[in-house]
């Protein structure tokens, strides 16, 4: 399959390559206090940053979820 680039005018071939969709598509910023990513680095190993930060937001927010769930209404 062929198309034309828009800025060259140049025949291009198109990809052909199917993605997957993303898993991870929202963005958080937040600021923590001081020493926190050194103490981050010095327990995540060879885990990501990002991938370790995720477990742990996760993680937290399970134990918070159970924690509202045992309070009676």
């Amino acid at each position: 399959m062929e198309t034309i680039d828009s800025t060259s005018g140049l025949i291009a071939a198109k990809s052909r390559r199917v993605t997957r969709p993303k898993e991870f598509t929202e963005q958080l910023a937040f600021l923590v206090k001081e020493g926190t990513a050194e103490r981050i680095e010095a327990v995540r190993g060879d885990v990501k940053k990002a991938d370790f930060l995720r477990a742990a937001i996760d993680d937290a927010i399970e134990k918070a979820r159970r924690a509202n769930a045992r309070r009676p209404s």
